[in-house]
């Protein structure tokens, strides 16, 4: 694995995206034009987008067709000793934001992969909808217009 793979992972990661573990019809490799004799794919996704980083066409398919809908499973909560890491959640931001109608900020921060200063001071200029009563809390469906923005 070479350096600028490892940045793209990263990246991808912060952003929600997890290694995608369904599986792939043989048709939607043929709709991309990728030869997977050559090389193995590795999908990386946040539903419904997907990224492959199998070879240096770093393929994103423009649906979701011939992918296997997998749902989300729990994960073990880690020890942290002194960590300001945010948690792992069974949901994804997409469901967390379906499901809920005000989220607290450690949960902003999973759903737009942001830090907890960002998160605040979209509240602040309004970009995120806060909650007028204590605890900080904002709505769902700010959070959710935000995760859809495409030019963040």
């Amino acid at each position: 694995m070479n350096s600028t793979l490892l940045r793209e992972v990263a990246k991808l990661w912060q952003s929600g995206f997890r290694p995608y573990e369904g599986v792939v019809a043989p048709e939607a490799y043929e709709a991309l034009g990728c030869d997977t004799r050559r090389r193995e794919p590795y999908w990386m996704c946040r539903w419904p987008i997907l990224h492959c980083l199998g070879c240096a066409k770093r393929c994103t398919p423009q649906g979701t067709a011939g992918f296997q809908a997998v749902l989300p499973l729990p994960h073990p909560r880690e020890e942290r000793q002194g960590q300001d890491d945010a948690p792992h959640y069974s949901l994804t931001p997409e469901e967390m934001v379906s499901r809920k109608s005000l989220l607290r900020v450690d949960e902003v921060r999973y759903c737009l992969g942001i830090s907890r200063t960002q998160a605040y001071r979209l509240a602040q200029e309004g970009v995120l909808v806060k909650h007028m009563r204590e605890p900080w809390r904002v709505t769902a469906e700010s959070v959710r217009a935000e995760m859809d923005r495409v030019d963040r």
